[in-house]
């Protein structure tokens, strides 16, 4: 009979396994769709699936966080076999020369970007809470998706497709049942978990969210000019993956600072020299993903029994990141619109809690965290999209729905958070269009 640690190292190994094939099996499915149809008809798909897959991930988290936990890996794989059927009826019943209309590719991203991000907080969350909070295991979770999206993109077939998908069946139903027996969440001294008042969890979690969408944005500089496809492709998502096993390792043995400052260092040394020695983005992809499991490790111990949410804090942080590098030079004129933007939302909503008389220092510093999450994404949206009434309004109705499952996981009052979303939410738009009408009335004027 195999030991507790054996069964515990086994899961996670599988879990890494089922990383590798889910984020596999979400980018051959699109690249499929891709190669079939052409970019044009599938923009809004990859737009929809990230955001599905990234940034819904803190509310994905949140069920991680509850009872609810045991159903997010079978309900990550319906979700994914959904995906799988309908991309195989669209490729048998259209031709490339097939008008698409913009709605159909959309009905394959809604499945696939949300198990994906189903399957990543379940695998974020078991791992931390079996293993304690062990860098070792967190690094190597992580570390295998980054080959999986290279092995999609370089390999994406039908067969594959369909491979991948009896594979994460297969290990989803007999890993965790043979493998380890369901356990409660490790105790907060088994993740090593850090006692502080509200605020400072809530700031400490800002300044990691802040660090990841640096590391996102420090990762995409380093593979500027390099050639994201086949062979490279592989290479990259290799590195990505050696970077964040050894990351755990080191973190392990050295601690958790030694690892974070010898990877900082590490990578911003390469990215200085890169300019004289070209190659220096290898070792310098290396570094900085080495710094994952670290980030994951700090965060789970800030927040001990919300891993799931954590997990999911640090996933969303991810698309700021990489949605600002493709900004390219037009960072310096949207960055001051989006930070002016995003102060301006948070001041009025706080005063509009504040109103409320919600004094809690958890929901107050949550709905910062929150603002976070929803304004960036959505004035990107605005900026590089569509700016029109319609897109803005369902922006709004999207946000409202986001903040009132967000303020429900802190209130625990599904009335309360409603209320606390539509105020908070309708106030901020009111003052945000009295601002705009007076902007564009002073240009008239002057």
């Amino acid at each position: 009979m195999r030991s507790e640690a054996t069964n515990t190292w086994l899961l996670t190994g599988t879990s890494a396994l089922l990383h590798f094939l889910v984020d596999g099996l979400c980018v051959c499915c699109l690249y499929l769709l891709l190669s079939a149809y052409g970019g044009p008809a599938l923009v809004g798909s990859f737009i929809l699936y990230n955001v599905l897959a990234f940034l819904t991930q803190p509310l994905t988290g949140m069920l991680a966080d509850s009872r609810f936990l045991p159903l997010l890996l079978p309900l990550a794989v319906v979700f994914l076999a959904i995906a799988v059927v309908l991309a195989s009826l669209l490729f048998a019943n259209t031709s490339p020369t097939t008008h698409l209309s913009p709605l159909t590719p959309l009905l394959v991203a809604f499945p696939l970007g949300m198990g994906n991000s189903l399957f990543h907080v379940w695998g974020g969350k078991i791992v931390a809470t079996t293993t304690g909070n062990d860098a070792r295991a967190l690094g190597f979770f992580v570390s295998t998706g980054a080959f999986g999206l290279a092995v999609g993109m370089w390999l994406h077939t039908w067969w594959v497709l369909y491979l991948f998908l009896i594979m994460i069946a297969l290990l989803a139903v007999m890993g965790p049942m043979w493998l380890i027996r369901p356990t409660s969440p490790a105790r907060p001294s088994a993740i090593g978990a850090i006692s502080l008042k509200p605020q400072f969890v809530w700031g400490i979690l800002l300044l990691l969210m802040g660090f990841v969408t640096f590391r996102s944005f420090l990762g995409e500089i380093l593979t500027i000019g390099v050639t994201k496809a086949g062979a490279m492709a592989l290479l990259i998502g290799g590195i990505a993956m050696l970077g964040k096993a050894l990351g755990g390792w080191v973190a392990h043995g050295a601690g958790l600072f030694a690892a974070f400052n010898l990877a900082i260092a590490g990578a911003i040394s390469c990215m200085l020299m890169k300019g004289l020695v070209l190659w220096l983005w290898l070792p310098g992809l290396l570094f900085i993903n080495g710094t994952m499991a670290v980030t994951l490790c700090w965060a789970n111990k800030t927040m001990p029994g919300r891993e799931g949410l954590t997990f999911g804090l640090l996933a969303a942080a991810l698309m700021p990141g990489y949605m600002l590098t493709m900004a390219g030079a037009k960072l310096l004129f949207i960055a001051p619109i989006l930070l002016s933007t995003l102060v301006l939302t948070i001041v009025i909503e706080l005063g509009v809690l504040w109103m409320l008389r919600e004094r809690r220092a958890d929901v107050l510093c949550s709905s910062v965290v929150v603002n976070i999450l929803t304004n960036i994404p959505l004035n990107l949206f605005l900026i590089y999209v569509t700016s029109s009434w319609p897109a803005w309004l369902a922006g709004e109705l999207l946000v409202l729905l986001v903040e009132t499952l967000w303020y429900r996981y802190f209130v625990g009052e599904w009335r309360r958070a409603f209320v606390y979303s539509a105020l908070c939410n309708a106030i901020s738009f009111l003052i945000g269009m009295l601002v705009q009408l007076f902007i564009q009335l002073t240009d008239k004027i002057l």
